[in-house]
């Protein structure tokens, strides 16, 4: 039986805007004027076997021009074996960015490595897609792609959005190495919030436009890296990220989900 490797980062940061992207997809954005550590599975973002990348960015605050002091990101991979139980395996790619002397208005910091993954899987996903910088009127073809799901939400029609994120979810089962149920849950879970209190929110007005996968998959965000596409609870004031990317399979002419 092959060996099921469940790979994790594990991150710190504090008093920065950062990104962490995996094969140049993205991991995590956040605007963190505090501190914050956690631990985010990334099979998601590992296609195939072999080498993969890893990259980071740290910037300044939103509003700020050089980056604070005190702006710190740490992060190490760790590699589970789950074929049978959660075991630990080892750990590796230990990063920690360098202290700001605060003397030099440094604009933004840039770390690249790579490390390699041993998967038993391998996905269909953004790497056949079109290249987006030859994409004619491609926010206005994403914007409608992200209406499309807004409009299946508002309507009430769950199984058009369910088959319109049908591909991520296959994906996302078969990387994070799911069972049916667990997989099923992921879904029905999203679907209830639907029904109970959460309501789509229009496009965010300050909309950014993301462009990853080595060009060929696009997003919009809010300006502090949060999803542009959401839903908003009145009654108990609580948003419900929809992060949700999107690519041009070959041939065809319209955004899907990926």
């Amino acid at each position: 039986m092959k060996q099921k490797m469940y790979y994790t980062l594990d991150f710190s940061a504090s008093a920065c805007m950062f990104e962490i992207r995996v094969n140049d997809y993205p991991i995590i954005i956040m605007n963190m004027d505090g501190q914050v550590a956690s631990t985010i599975p990334i099979n998601y973002a590992i296609l195939e076997s072999g080498t993969q990348t890893i990259a980071v960015t740290i910037l300044p605050l939103l509003g700020e021009t050089k980056l604070d002091e005190k702006a710190e990101v740490k992060f190490d991979i760790k590699v589970f074996d789950v074929s049978n139980d959660f075991v630990f395996k080892e750990m590796f790619g230990e990063y920690k960015s360098e202290a700001i002397n605060g003397s030099n208005e440094i604009p933004f910091v840039k770390y690249n490595s790579t490390f390699i993954a041993n998967v038993p899987y391998a996905l269909e996903a953004w790497q056949d897609g079109a290249e987006l910088k030859d994409v004619k009127d491609l926010e206005q073809k994403l914007i409608k792609a992200y209406r499309n799901i807004s409009d299946s939400i508002k309507n009430k029609n769950y199984n058009f959005f369910l088959e319109t994120i049908k591909r991520r979810e296959e994906n996302m089962s078969k990387s994070m190495y799911l069972s049916n149920v667990e997989s099923v849950s992921r879904t029905s879970e999203l679907i209830e919030d639907f029904k109970n209190g959460f309501e789509i929110m229009p496009l965010s007005s300050d909309r950014v436009l993301h462009i990853y996968g080595n060009g060929k998959v696009a997003v919009f965000k809010k300006i502090n890296g949060e999803s542009a596409l959401y839903l908003f609870n009145e009654e108990t004031q609580e948003e419900l990220m929809l992060d949700i990317t999107f690519y041009i399979p070959k041939g065809k002419t319209d955004f899907e989900v990926i």
